[in-house]
């Protein structure tokens, strides 16, 4: 059946010989040449697509926005000091104090909506610009195509979330603890700033504010270290998924004769995305870039991400935090294919961040997202941590995830 050996050692060896990926740097590029290397032997044509980002942009302003959000507190507590007759300053200070922590916390506030939450691009030119590389092989059918099935997944890793590897499920939930507290203190300053053009003076409504915020004070300053410089080496997240790719090709190449697996009317993209953990730059410069050409021949997609135990499968139905839902004509067939392989199967949507698949749902194309971490339930020691080594995948999952594509992609065949 599936080579299991050979998708761990595709995992072990980019871990040891390129190391971790960080989005838009020279062994980003590393893995993605090793990634075409391997489709070569399998594939009926390959090639890269170069793309330009700015990957930092995505993650990079997050210590940013903390510490705006913390100067932003601090003309609050002025302003409110010069209310309390603490300190003696003319009134236009008192304005000029809110003006300018108005200004502080609207700024980081649409940073960490816009760019952290929604995946938009809003803040980017304020970044450098990299170049990436999506990787593309391409399986034809044996006879007319009819249709495509993209299955895909990435091959950058990401930076080490210190909030996760030093807090465990603490550190995910401060990160909405955060966003609790940046919204208190936006309320108070627009209170504050109403009240100010009112003439009304409720000094010890703002005062309890303040002290609100004092106490929030710690949280932001985890914000401040929320992610490490250095990235990890990503062999679950998304390495993982990166193989099972690699072993659909090879799978399909060994059983180009067979008439009960090999396609007969249905082409196969195998992509491995650049930029994933980077706010889905590859993906997004990819679906622009195809979108007509994705639409035309009826193409649906399966997305990997984050494979590690054997016998479980999480299938995403949405991805909440992104405003994406999956089509049901892709992830309920993956349901049923799971289910009949005897895997525990669990269908849920994605509570916070975005996969790849998200992309192509928001524009429409049927995609859905398969993968072994349900962030619902728990938090894997080993997710965005330098615990994520090849030593914490199950090679027998990898098999099982390509047999559930393989079946898929019959299924898709098989309505041509």
């Amino acid at each position: 059946m599936f080579d299991n050996n050979y998708m761990l050692k595709f995992i072990e060896d980019v871990c040891n010989d390129i190391g971790p990926r960080e989005s838009g740097t020279e062994q980003e590029i590393l893995a993605g040449n090793k990634v075409e290397s391997e489709l070569k032997k399998f594939c009926d044509e390959t090639h890269q697509e170069p793309y330009t980002s700015s990957p930092h942009a995505f993650l990079g302003g997050v210590r940013y926005g903390a510490l705006m959000v913390l100067v932003a507190g601090v003309f609050f507590w002025l302003s409110l000091l010069i209310d309390l007759s603490i300190i003696t300053l003319n009134p236009i200070f008192d304005m000029l104090f809110l003006i300018l922590s108005l200004i502080l916390i609207v700024a980081a506030i649409n940073y960490l909506i816009l760019e952290v939450m929604k995946y938009h691009e809003i803040f980017d030119f304020l970044f450098p610009k990299r170049e990436s590389n999506n990787v593309i092989g391409t399986i034809n059918p044996k006879n007319e195509v009819k249709n495509t099935v993209i299955f895909s997944a990435h091959h950058d890793s990401a930076f080490e979330f210190n909030t996760f590897y030093y807090l465990k499920r603490f550190g995910q939930l401060i990160i909405n603890i955060g966003y609790l507290g940046v919204g208190i203190i936006f309320i108070a300053i627009i209170l504050k700033v109403v009240f100010f053009f009112l003439s009304i003076e409720q000094p010890i409504l703002f005062l309890i504010f303040g002290i609100i915020f004092v106490f929030f004070v710690p949280i932001i300053l985890v914000y401040l270290f929320f992610h490490s410089s250095k990235p990890v080496l990503g062999a679950f997240d998304n390495l993982s998924g990166v193989a099972i790719l690699l072993g659909i090709a090879k799978f399909l190449s060994e059983n180009k004769k067979n008439n009960e697996i090999f396609p007969k009317y249905t082409r196969v993209h195998l992509i491995s995305f650049a930029g994933e953990e980077a706010g889905l730059r590859g993906a997004k410069r990819y679906a622009k870039a195809h979108y007509d050409e994705l639409v035309t021949n009826q193409t649906t997609i399966v997305n990997m991400d984050s494979i590690a135990k054997k016998d479980f499968i999480v299938i995403l139905n949405k991805e909440s935090g992104i405003g994406a839902t999956h089509d049901p004509l892709v992830y309920e067939p993956l349901l049923d294919i799971a289910e009949n392989l005897n895997l525990k199967t669990t269908l849920l949507p994605l509570p916070f961040g975005a996969t790849d698949g998200a992309v192509f749902s928001k524009m429409n194309i049927p995609t859905a997202s398969i993968g072994g971490l349900n962030l619902k339930e728990e938090l894997p020691p080993f997710y965005h941590t330098r615990n994520d080594t090849p030593a914490v995948i199950e090679k027998e999952a990898l098999g099982q995830f390509a047999q559930v594509c393989v079946s898929y992609l019959k299924f898709i065949d098989s309505q041509s």
